[in-house]
């Protein structure tokens, strides 16, 4: 049985509470910078989570997904069993983190790391991100999805693709009051729809 964290609720405070808060973005929402776009709206993080995890649960998996905000900050997390929330709590909220904080799903920084020294040493000299894994795809203008569990890093992103492509008609809607429109922003700014078709549920 799925059950439904939000970061509201005592226990997901408890499950985070030795992570870290993520480093704002550069430029974003600081003094002298751009706001920061909002983050996902929470009912709709909540559906994309509990997609994800219904996609991982056809493919006989039990992950946890947790969609974070811009800043890397949990929104919402959904599990197949609670018995392992603990444990995979960190791993999800790394995988969507590093997401959110280059927009792009995790797996092309796992390929990239290893060709930019840049890169390489920033997400060494930030304890939140490393190690990077496959697991998280952007959620939105801001935030991301991640999810782990599976035996198999890019079987957690096929899942939190289908998580997103489940909203990704909700995503694209323009943003209304309190909503969580606006494109879904992959790599560079691209819709959220054709990343999230990219590899099906059943890679």
């Amino acid at each position: 049985m799925r059950q439904s964290l939000s970061v509201a609720s005592a226990f997901l405070a408890s499950l985070l509470v030795a992570l870290p808060a993520a480093a704002q973005p550069p430029g974003g929402g600081g003094f002298g910078g751009p706001p920061r776009p909002p983050g996902p709206n929470p009912e709709l993080a909540r559906q994309a989570a509990d997609a994800a995890v219904r996609a991982c649960e056809r493919m006989g998996y039990k992950t946890m997904a947790t969609v974070v905000d811009g800043a890397g900050q949990p929104v919402v997390a959904m599990t197949a069993d609670p018995r392992l929330s603990k444990e995979l709590a960190p791993e999800s909220v790394r995988r969507a983190r590093v997401s959110a904080t280059f927009h792009r799903a995790s797996s092309d920084l796992v390929e990239r790391i290893r060709e930019d020294a840049g890169l390489y040493y920033m997400v060494q000299g930030d304890a939140r991100l490393r190690p990077v894994k496959a697991g998280g795809v952007p959620f939105g203008a801001a935030g991301a999805l991640g999810v782990a569990g599976a035996p198999d890093e890019m079987k957690d992103e096929a899942c939190a693709r289908a998580g997103i492509k489940a909203v990704a008609a909700q995503l694209n809607r323009p943003r209304g009051r309190g909503g969580a429109g606006g494109p879904a922003a992959g790599a560079g700014g691209g819709p959220a729809p054709e990343e999230g078709g990219r590899r099906g549920e059943g890679e």
